[in-house]
């Protein structure tokens, strides 16, 4: 837990998976290649999902709150996801109720995001897991999305189009007050990432898969899964630079651990991450 101004943040695991080694560090392996280099041995690493949880201002918002606890058997088979999802859990124990969430913020709709928005109600059709909350995405997004395809689930969110219940983006800028939104592309047509806090002040970024994980600060870093390479660089570059300009705190969703920091610039003009706890 952190407080930013009014603002209290609580960045929350939803628990380990497993994903192949080359979805996250291929990449850089290949961009480094010389005589010698071996990319990583082990075929299969542990990653996390890091939802994010802001409470302040008379209102609840949660950025991607992650699988959710719907039935998940192949995938949780395919990726060994700790199950039960740990997020819903947590916002019980934390004491705060579905109904109290006024908004969710999604980044983009893979089922790791964008799967706890919905759930089976006892009459067992799927409903809005927050049944008060506004859910924003990026309008490019659900466009995508919703043709079906890798990572997307239309369970996770198609009852909520088809009943009006998604708030689409169009343009970068604020969403509610202390929440600014900045599309990326890159990672899917539709990725977008958030800032919050005030501006002027240091903000925290949560970053979504622009930036998984701090392993691909390197701007020729990406994931396997990135629809649009170039597109990733170039919101990459820029939101690096604006980050180490204004002393942002950023957040990286899939990381187990070095979960939060800031950034430090090194001699070849990358990035260096000093870890904050959060």
């Amino acid at each position: 837990m952190m407080e930013l101004g009014s603002l209290r943040l609580d960045l929350i695991s939803d628990g380990l998976f497993e994903d192949d080694a080359d979805t996250f560090v291929r990449r850089c392996a290949e961009a480094e290649a010389r005589p010698g280099l071996k990319v990583r041995a082990r075929r299969r690493i542990r990653v996390g999902f890091n939802a994010l949880l802001v409470r302040g201002g008379g209102k609840t918002v949660i950025l991607d709150p992650g699988t959710g606890d719907k039935p998940r058997e192949t995938l949780a088979k395919a990726y060994h996801l700790e199950w039960p999802r740990r997020f819903l859990p947590t916002l019980d124990d934390l004491g705060v109720r579905r109904e109290q969430v006024d908004a969710v913020i999604l980044t983009h709709l893979h089922w790791d995001h964008a799967g706890a928005c919905t759930r089976i109600a006892e009459s067992g059709k799927i409903e809005a897991t927050f049944p008060h909350a506004r859910y924003l995405v990026h309008r490019r997004e659900l466009d995508s999305a919703r043709k079906g395809g890798d990572g997307y689930l239309l369970e996770d969110f198609m009852p909520l189009a088809e009943h009006g219940r998604l708030e689409l983006v169009e343009r970068d800028g604020e969403v509610l007050p202390g929440f600014e939104v900045r599309w990326s592309g890159g990672h899917t047509p539709g990725h977008q990432i958030a800032l919050i806090g005030n501006e002027g002040a240091p903000r925290a970024v949560y970053l979504s898969d622009l930036i998984p994980t701090a392993a691909q600060l390197p701007l020729e870093c990406g994931l396997s899964y990135d629809v649009n390479a170039d597109e990733l660089r170039r919101a990459k570059a820029k939101i690096l630079e604006d980050a180490h300009r204004d002393n942002d705190l950023l957040l990286f969703v899939h990381a187990p651990t070095a979960r939060a920091g800031r950034l430090t610039k090194i001699a070849d003009g990358g990035y260096r991450l000093a870890s904050e706890s959060i």
